[in-house]
């Protein structure tokens, strides 16, 4: 199943129909599809009063009407202008030089031969408005009013997102109806520059072209078809070209070796995702995404907070659309699992009839799919799921069969081998395509191996927000006794369980125990080791050595580790120079 279709919005003359009123095979479609679940929403250029007199029956057909090209909305609520009237005075004037005019609620329309006046008098009179050719028609608009922003008001209004909404129209002003939603179509008879930029040309005009739509594969969900004006960034590759992936109907796998970049790749599609007004729920089992609830638009949970139950993480990613960051890394693995079981349920339930989320990403992705029990409803949603892992061959079956784009970091690291041989058996392209241009390569480089396409090697974009690996996790949780940081040479002396607790004790303790652990670099050994954060103990061997050259005192290296600890997690801004 590809993506569900929650709403089509759909032009009027020239698309519905090529009369005033459809055929009654077009309306018997509409029905169907409202019937079906579907909302149906009428983007016209016609003023409103007009319509009703042609096609008394309008209002009910359809679940609301944008009309006079997106400045009047009638729906549930009533009718209401969305934006202020173009001056009258224009219309006047017009008039007067003998130029038939309709006054709608908030446009003016006349025959588009009269285009040049029409630019000439706005200038003159000083009028801010645009001028919108549809076909033979002329319409003058306040600034910033196009089809697509009356259908976002009015889809806002019904609680249907943008990216659950399929367009189609024919002529010029529907350009922006188009960009609007998830996906554009043009019927047959469309002017062919809307041909050229929608996602989907259909074979049949108008009327007929509506039917075909409805009835045909994509809204039926069994045909997957990728955007084209929606898209992600995901670096540039050698000549700075921009790497791009769609975003939306497709299922894309992060690989590579442990501590390669993976989460730092998924943060910035997430935040690019969220950006775009996608709906994103993160499941993160490490707490390596906690950093990105501080931006507009997302929302996380857990940590060291309570984690939501299933109808309150339901009704978060229902308001507005909404991204939640669900952080894991408090509770064990067994936790992990029964709470999947206990929200994952009414999440693919919420997705299957709403849409919502857009997409799933998934941290440690083998580890989250252990358990098939939660995650049945997700072979009739196969599409949207962004899955980060080192063990993509420990990825259930359902799952590995619907990746369509693969991303392998570079960086080496445990698994490094095994997920470039994933990668090669899932694409058929022999491994050492797939390592020629990452070998050597530090961490932030990468690879994008399509199924259809020769692979690309990209370096990874900037992000926008912070990403320190695991730093929720490892600043407040308790690591077992076998990761924690002993001062002493006992168990019963001064621990560290977590960074907090590291950070405080190089406060307190004694100087000559400081200078035994930097001597033996066993700072640094601990950083690599456990929280596996290379850059923070790269800083901190910097300031050991620094002891054994006598270039600094103990108490100057002392500081140093802190103030590094400190720059990287517990005020989460980059770490001093080295």
């Amino acid at each position: 199943m590809s993506w569900n279709v929650q709403a089509v919005a759909v032009d009027y003359d020239g698309t519905l129909t090529h009369n005033d009123v459809p055929d009654m095979a077009v309306l018997d479609a509409l029905r169907a599809a409202r019937v079906g679940g579907r909302v149906v929403v009428l983007v016209t250029g016609r003023i409103l009063s007009e319509l009703r007199t042609v096609f008394p029956g309008v209002d009910q057909e359809f679940d609301a009407i944008v009309a006079e090209n997106g400045a009047v909305l009638a729906d549930a609520d009533g009718v209401r202008n969305l934006a202020a009237p173009v001056d009258p005075t224009l219309g006047q004037v017009l008039a007067q030089r003998e130029i038939t005019v309709q006054q709608g609620r908030v446009l003016l329309a006349c025959d588009s031969r009269h285009a040049a006046t029409v630019f000439d008098e706005l200038m003159r009179l000083g009028i801010d408005g645009q001028v919108v050719r549809n076909r033979g028609a002329l319409m003058v608009l306040p600034s910033g009013v196009t089809k697509g922003s009356g259908l976002v008001r009015a889809l806002g209004n019904l609680g249907i997102s943008r990216h659950s909404t399929l367009g189609v129209g024919d002529a010029e002003n529907d350009h922006q109806l188009l960009a609007s939603c998830e996906l554009g179509a043009a019927v047959a008879n469309a002017v062919p520059a809307l041909k050229q930029r929608a996602d989907l040309v259909l074979d049949q005009p108008d009327g007929a072209g509506i039917i075909e739509l409805l009835t045909g594969p994509v809204m039926a969900g069994t045909r997957r078809l990728p955007p084209r004006h929606w898209q992600l960034q995901l670096g540039h590759d050698a000549d700075r070209n921009p790497v791009r992936v769609p975003a939306s109907q497709q299922n894309l796998l992060l690989t590579g070796g442990s501590c390669s970049g993976k989460s730092y790749l998924a943060g910035l599609l997430v935040e690019q995702l969220v950006r775009l007004d996608y709906s994103v729920l993160v499941l993160d089992r490490e707490g390596d995404h906690h950093s990105l609830g501080d931006r507009r638009g997302i929302l996380a949970v857990g940590g060291t907070q309570r984690l939501p139950t299933a109808q309150e993480l339901t009704a978060l990613l229902r308001h507005r659309f909404g991204s939640v960051v669900v952080d894991l890394s408090q509770h064990d693995e067994l936790a992990q699992q029964a709470y999947l079981a206990e929200v994952m349920p009414s999440v693919l339930a919420q997705r299957a009839v709403t849409g919502l989320p857009h997409w799933l990403v998934l941290e440690e992705a083998h580890s989250l799919l252990v358990d098939p029990h939660p995650w049945r409803g997700l072979a009739d949603q196969m599409s949207g799921l962004c899955l980060s892992t080192y063990r993509p061959d420990a990825l259930p079956t359902m799952v590995r069969d619907e990746l369509d784009l693969f991303v392998l970091s570079a960086g080496g690291g445990d698994g490094s081998a095994s997920a470039t041989t994933f990668v090669a058996e899932q694409t058929g392209w022999p491994e050492h395509r797939l390592t020629a241009p990452l070998t050597g390569s530090p961490r932030g480089r990468a690879l994008l191996v399509r199924r259809d396409g020769p692979p690309t090697d990209f370096t990874v974009g900037p992000r926008s927000s912070s990403h320190v690996r695991h730093w929720h996790k490892y600043i407040e949780s308790e690591l077992p006794p076998s990761y924690r940081f002993y001062f002493e040479p006992h168990a019963h002396g001064r621990v560290a369980a977590n960074l907090r607790e590291f950070h405080r004790h190089l406060g307190g303790c004694p100087a000559e125990w400081i200078e035994r652990h930097a001597r033996h670099h066993d700072f640094s050994s601990w950083i690599r080791a456990v929280l596996q954060d290379l850059e923070l103990a790269q800083h901190i061997a910097v300031a050991e050595r620094s002891l054994q050259f006598d270039d600094r005192s103990v108490e100057e290296v002392r500081d140093a580790i802190r103030d590094a600890i400190e720059h990287r997690y517990l005020e989460e801004s980059p770490p001093p120079p080295l």
